[in-house]
Order: structure tokens, then C-alpha cells, then sequence
């Protein structure tokens, strides 16, 4: 199987950027239109994360069954279908509609998008070239809100979100003419079952291989949820300095680290890379907890950032490697669920702990995920071949 790399990073990056986009602009648009309070703006802009927790897993085992290809444009086109519903919805509820389309969308696009890369990827490359592929998400959750912003204040919100329909669709129908994708050919060249005679098996929704590499997932992106919700929070009630600047100084430290440090995936033991990440991860958010100073707090947003940058690459290029070829999609949406799954629980885990109980909890947690037997059942390298399966 071989992976338009370069057109399915653009349609993952400019997915990314409608959605952050929308986020921008979407609290005062349904304030505006329907007086919708903080709870139920909340429950709008969350309802896309559930919807993306649920379609990972079945998008990826559509991707397994049919081939990626058609599992990416659909992904676009229901992204794209929701950022209209956004401009068009006549109520709060219909909102929460277009909001599950946008979740739904965005979680097929990613996952087929990164199961055909991993698919196409040598095994001994995999790590690099996810880490490095994964840059195209959080470079569109980066630049989405910025230019949601600018274009909103230029133009008004609904250029915003028709901008948003054009960013979902048009790079995404673009993989329409790219080589590959349409079918279980990786499988059909191993001879794995279900292959025979060209017919699609129905893979297991939830493949094993995904379960405990998922669990030390959702506990190193309780982390990174933590401090989305509570940093700025974190720093006010501290009095430190800094507090505009916070987040963007993890974003850094997390993007560097992902483009230098992805090729490690590669070359170092699963069980002794996440390890290294997870002790890296929980030192700084434990220094976030406790800091005394604004300087102490910004160096454990730092080993944070560093320490969560590469924990995605190694559970993915793992699961990839491991998982029977004909369920790696939804080996690999199973996973990433549980990232958004990570991020849903930090916000009112946290919040009934206060900001040093939630950094505190979110240190113990990210620590524990980096347990060998979390995230591997023996140590081999992550680049050995895929076991094998009885028919």
C-alpha cells in the first residue's frame, strides 16, 4: 500500500485548522444567536470530542474493510457538513448536531489518515514518520484559532465558518486521485485472513493489541487535558507572571520535541522510551503543582511538553507493528480514542481536586503510564515484525 503523504497532511492540517477555527469564534456566535450560557457553550464544543471518541474505532475498522481512502473523504465531507450546520443551525440544539458532525468528521480524517501512513510506512521508519505526521494536527490546532480570530474581525463569522466547510472538503477530496488506498492490500500480499478472494473480514472493533497501550495513553493525555483546563488558573492564583504566554510555551516544547526527537521511536526500546517520556512528563507537571516561582513553573511546562511530544509515535508505531494488518485501523482508532477519552475526564476530574490536586493527580497518573506492562506485554523493539494470527 503506498500513502500520499504530502496530500493527506494537508487535508489533517487544514481539518485542523477549520476546527480550531470554529472553536474560536463558535462561543460568541451562540451567544449572540441563542443566549447560550458557559454550560451549554461547554456542552457544544465537548459534544464534538465524544462524537470523535466513538467514530475513531469504527472509522479505522471501515479503513480496514474498504481501504482509507474513502474513509478520509468522508471524514472531510462530514467536517465540512457541520461547520455549515454551524452557520445554518436555527438553534442551540441543531448547534450541538452540526458539533457531533464536526467530531464525527474529524475523528475518520485523522485515524484513516494516520493507519494508511502507518500502513505504508517501513516498520523501521514508522516512529519518524507518525511523529512527524502528527505535526500536521497540532499545526492546525495552532494556527485554526489565530486565523479564526483575524478573518472573523476582517470579514464576520459566518466568512468564518464557510472558510471552515472549504478547509474540511476541498483537501480532502483531493486524496480522490491519489494511488492506493482502496482496499486491504497489505493484508492480501501477507496472506492474513480475510484476504481471500479480494473479500473484506469484519475485524474486531476494539483489537486487543490497542487495549493497554490505550489505557497508558489516556493516562498521559490526562496530563495534557489538566493543563488546557487549569494552567492559565494555575498561574493566576499563584500571581505569577506569564499566564498569556503559558500554553504556547508547552506548545513549543511539544512541537520542537516531536520534529527533533521522533526518530528515537525507532531506534530505542518501547518500554524504556515511554518510561523515559513518563518520568519527564510527571516531573514537570509536579513542578507545575508545586512551583514557588513563575520561573520553576515554566521549566516544568517545558519537560511537560518535552515528555508528552513522543508518547502518541511510540503507542501508535507499537500498536501498528503489533496488530494483525487487517485491524490496524481500528487497532489505531481505538487508541487515539483513548487520547480524547484523556482529555474529556482531566476538566471535571481536576475540578473537584483544585488546580494543585488536579497537577498533583495528573504527575501520579502520567507516571504510571509509563509501567512497562501498561504499554507492552514483553520488550522487544517497536520495529520487529507483527506477530502472526491462526486463521
Amino acid at each position: 500500500m503506498t500513502a500520499p503523504i504530502a496530500r493527506l497532511a494537508a487535508a489533517v492540517l487544514c481539518g485542523y485548522v477549520a476546527i480550531g477555527a470554529g472553536i474560536q469564534v463558535l462561543p460568541g456566535a451562540a451567544r449572540e444567536r441563542f443566549g447560550a450560557g458557559e454550560w451549554a457553550i461547554g456542552a457544544a464544543v465537548t459534544a464534538a470530542s465524544l462524537a470523535a471518541v466513538v467514530a475513531r474505532p469504527l472509522a479505522g475498522r471501515r479503513a480496514d474493510e474498504r481501504g482509507p481512502r474513502g474513509v478520509v473523504v468522508c471524514g472531510g465531507l462530514l467536517a465540512g457538513a457541520g461547520a455549515l450546520g454551524q452557520l445554518l443551525a436555527p438553534s442551540l440544539g441543531w448547534l450541538v448536531v452540526a458539533r457531533l458532525l464536526i467530531g464525527a468528521g474529524e475523528g475518520a480524517l485523522f485515524t484513516a489518515a494516520i493507519a494508511w501512513v502507518l500502513s505504508a510506512a517501513p516498520p523501521d521508519r514508522r516512529g519518524r514518520i507518525v511523529g512527524r505526521f502528527g505535526l500536521s494536527m497540532w499545526g492546525g490546532l495552532a494556527l485554526g484559532p489565530p486565523l479564526g480570530a483575524a478573518l472573523a474581525a476582517a470579514t464576520s463569522t459566518g466568512v468564518v465558518w464557510w472558510a471552515c466547510v472549504i478547509a474540511s472538503v476541498v483537501p480532502a477530496l483531493s486524496v480522490l486521485t491519489a494511488a492506493g488506498g482502496n482496499g486491504r492490500e497489505e493484508a492480501a500480499r501477507g496472506g492474513r485472513r480475510g484476504a481471500a478472494a479480494g473479500g473484506a473480514a469484519r475485524g474486531a472493533l476494539l483489537p486487543r493489541e490497542a487495549l493497554r497501550p490505550g489505557v497508558a495513553l489516556a493516562l498521559a493525555s490526562f496530563g495534557y487535558g489538566t493543563l488546557n483546563a487549569f494552567l492559565v488558573l494555575r498561574f493566576e492564583a499563584a500571581g505569577f507572571g506569564g499566564a498569556s504566554v503559558a500554553l504556547g510555551v508547552f506548545g513549543g516544547a511539544f512541537l520542537l520535541a516531536r520534529l527533533v526527537a521522533s526518530p528515537l521511536v525507532d531506534r530505542i526500546r518501547a518500554p524504556a522510551l515511554m518510561a523515559g517520556c513518563a518520568v519527564i512528563e510527571a516531573v514537570g507537571l509536579a513542578a507545575i503543582a508545586f512551583a514557588p516561582t513563575a520561573a520553576v513553573a515554566f521549566a516544568g511546562i517545558v519537560l511537560a511538553g518535552l515528555g508528552t511530544a513522543l508518547v502518541y509515535p511510540i503507542l501508535a508505531t507499537l500498536v501498528a507493528t503489533r496488530a494483525d494488518p487487517n485491524e490496524r485501523g481500528a487497532a489505531v482508532g481505538a487508541l487515539t480514542s483513548s487520547w480524547d477519552l484523556g482529555l474529556a475526564l482531566a476538566g471535571p476530574v481536576g475540578g473537584a481536586l483544585g488546580t494543585h490536586g488536579a497537577f498533583g493527580l495528573a504527575a501520579v497518573l502520567a507516571l504510571a503510564g509509563g509501567v512497562p506492562r501498561l504499554t507492552v506485554l514483553t520488550g522487544p523493539s517497536i520495529a520487529s515484525p507483527p506477530h502472526s494470527r491462526a486463521a
